[in-house]
């Protein structure tokens, strides 16, 4: 696989080990460039997490957490960090999650997707399935793609 269908590809929910680790192996033996092999390393890792996951039955929660010990773990984040959803900004009421981060540019950093974002939100919109506020909003996003704002 190259580079693309290596980031677009779904990684497989994998039943044993030995299918885990021929998995892996077929990830690791193929020849990468410097972009393919990003990939297969996040690749064999879900499957590897994914798999640990389903045989202990956690729950969402403790996958959560696992997820950021991965994190702290392999970027040496010894004093905490915080995640952010982009997708927060099609929503007026997840301002108050950008407290040291200009809400207002970060929505212009990401203005295209969210853009097209909104307008897919709008064009499948029912009444009353959103708060005035958001189609007011998701109303604003949409015109950034139109240039009207």
């Amino acid at each position: 696989m190259n580079e693309q269908e290596m980031r677009e590809a779904e990684v497989p929910t994998i039943d044993t080990a030995a299918e885990l680790a021929s998995y892996i192996r077929g990830l690791t033996d193929q020849e990468h460039d410097y972009g393919t092999c990003v990939y297969a390393m996040s690749m064999a890792a879900v499957a590897a997490f994914n798999h640990v996951a389903h045989k202990l039955g956690v729950t969402g929660f403790q996958a959560g957490c696992a997820d950021m010990d991965i994190l702290a773990r392999t970027r040496g984040m010894k004093h905490g960090f915080f995640l952010r959803d982009n997708a927060d900004l099609l929503y007026p009421q997840y301002r108050h999650k950008y407290e040291g981060l200009d809400f207002d540019s970060q929505i212009e950093k990401n203005a295209e997707w969210l853009a097209e974002e909104a307008a897919k939100h709008l064009s499948e919109l029912e009444d009353g399935m959103a708060a005035d506020a958001v189609v007011e909003h998701w109303q604003m996003l949409a015109a950034l793609k139109k240039g009207d704002v």
